[in-house]
């Protein structure tokens, strides 16, 4: 896969990332303002287990589908072959996660049976109603993930990614309508329902549009032929896929049952601001699968390592200027961000900054190593990581709630990344050699250094995020191009990789910064 393959495809998830980053950046803090703690825990909780199903129910398949059509996206009737089985597997496990039972026990409680919410839920919740919600949210983020799947590994990632954002807007839209109505909850689950069923027929349309054509030449391949190999990878994948996002959810279910939901809403909006920064490794992630898978086939790991390599670097380079100004402003940001009934989320959104950066760069690699035919592995690390998330949640957050539960997120997070860096080593992969990490140091401390007096000097909470981020701006990036961190050549060939009218605009905007950047960068070696 070439250079300005990769670009184009991480420009076209990383527009959905920031799409997506910006509206929730928009609409949580009117979310927890109209909920409240409780409310907003609450939403949190049953947000965190619907994350979980959804990865029983797509049975790996996602990824699955990506590697398999990457690997021979010129043949047709493979890929038809692939979609269709992947198709009628992920609706067999749609099915054995989307059972729902009515309330039982006492003062309207309830349950939702299976692996949708698969816990009671909290006392006083119409539990009914919102169970058949989640599974209606379940089946139409299904159909989303099949089209992904497919549509990545041909290499068509817009047209996964202009209805994803459509939907993510129209979803926050429609949820703080719900709030605002006193829906409450339910109310913004069903916001999420109806934006999801726009996402999900306009995906699907596009899937069958890319395998209509008949251009390509045919194999013969027959779905009965594919579906075994599709389980044999899709079933680790899976595993992969629910213990990683148990790794990112089962803190938010363990604080509410053993801290309150109050806790669980203030850990919901410490993890929440760490989590923004990760629309990059995001972007990253979703190219890193078809963009390796045949670069494995075919044994060349040298460029492997090339590709991993330069990637890294971008997504250190860019998530460490974000995790900066979260922990230095912490306290600021979630007192204006959501409210000063939040301040207390503030030393855990600090406690969870180290561990953000570790799993930003984790997201980069989990890929790349699946792609490599490593899934066991993936899940027998994963799954030893869980279990010591889950001792350290059990044995901090009864001392320090929403603090204790972020202490224990932020060292598994680091775990897995130390992990994935090991694997990757053993196959020669050199995940660091790129990274300039001594710079990259050096870069760091003296802007977090600067925005720090520039917090001791402007005291209102708002102002002090601003000039901070103005000063760590200018700082960060000038020093990034001046200690060749990130080469200019490399900005100019994701600008190439825009589409149209974007390309257009990039063009016109680098070639009035080149100049600058190429007398920093000439600067820094004079």
């Amino acid at each position: 896969m070439s250079a300005q393959a990769v670009s184009k495809g991480i420009l076209s998830i990383g527009s959905w990332s920031v799409v997506k980053m910006a509206t929730s950046a928009l609409v949580l803090p009117i979310l927890a303002r109209m909920l409240g703690i409780e409310g907003y825990g609450q939403y949190a909780y049953y947000m965190a287990l619907l994350l979980l199903a959804s990865q029983f129910a797509n049975v790996g398949m996602m990824q699955t589908m990506t590697k398999r059509i990457a690997e021979r996206p010129e043949d047709v009737a493979w890929c038809r072959a692939v979609a269709h089985a992947g198709a009628l597997i992920n609706a067999v496990g749609l099915l054995s996660v989307s059972v729902v039972e009515g309330p039982v026990g006492q003062a309207g409680e309830g349950v939702v049976v299976g692996l949708v919410v698969g816990t009671t839920a909290p006392a006083g919740t119409a539990a009914l109603p919102i169970a058949l919600v989640i599974v209606g949210v379940l089946m139409f983020d299904q159909v989303w993930f099949y089209a992904r799947g497919v549509l990545h590994g041909l290499r068509h990632e817009a047209r996964a990614a202009i209805p994803g954002m459509i939907g993510v807007v129209s979803a926050g839209l429609l949820g703080v309508l719900a709030a605002t109505a006193g829906l409450g909850v339910t109310g913004v689950f069903a916001g999420l329902l109806t934006a999801n069923l726009f996402v999900a027929m306009a995906c699907l349309r596009a899937v069958l549009k890319v395998l209509s054509g008949s251009e390509c030449r045919e194999s013969g391949r027959t779905v009965s032929s594919v579906t075994g190999p599709l389980l044999r990878f899709g079933l680790p994948a899976m595993l992969f896929s629910v213990l990683n996002m148990a790794l990112c959810s089962l803190d938010v279910i363990l604080v509410r049952h053993l801290a309150g939901e109050a806790q669980a809403g203030l850990y919901a909006a410490a993890i929440q601001w760490s989590q923004f920064v990760w629309f990059i490794p995001i972007a990253v992630e979703g190219v890193m699968l078809q963009a390796t898978a045949r670069l494995w086939a075919e044994q060349r790991v040298d460029e492997v390592s090339q590709l991993v390599g330069r990637l890294v670097r971008y997504v250190l380079v860019g998530t460490t200027f974000l995790l900066l100004l979260v922990a230095v402003l912490g306290e600021q940001i979630v007192t204006v961000y959501f409210g000063p009934r939040f301040a207390d989320a503030a030393l855990g959104l600090r406690l969870l900054v180290p561990g953000a950066l570790c799993y930003a760069v984790a997201r980069v690699l989990w890929p790349v190593i699946q792609a490599g035919g490593e899934g066991g592995h993936l899940v027998r690390l994963i799954g030893m990581i869980v279990l010591v998330d889950v001792g350290l949640c059990g044995s901090l957050i009864p001392l320090w709630g929403a603090a204790g539960a972020a202490m224990a997120t932020s060292i598994s997070f680091a775990l897995v990344a130390v992990g994935y860096v090991w694997m990757l080593h053993r196959r020669r992969v050199q995940v660091f050699e790129q990274v300039h990490l001594f710079r990259w140091l050096l870069l760091s401390t003296g802007t977090a250094l600067a925005i720090a007096l520039v917090a001791a000097w402007v005291t209102p909470p708002l102002l002090s995020i601003l000039v901070g981020a103005v000063v760590g701006t200018v700082l960060y990036w000038g020093g990034v191009f001046r200690l060749g961190l990130v080469q200019v050549e490399e900005i100019e060939l994701m600008v190439r990789s825009l589409p149209g009218a974007f390309r257009l605009t990039g063009e016109r905007l680098f070639r009035s910064l080149a100049p600058v950047l190429l007398r920093l960068k000439a600067a820094a070696w004079s």
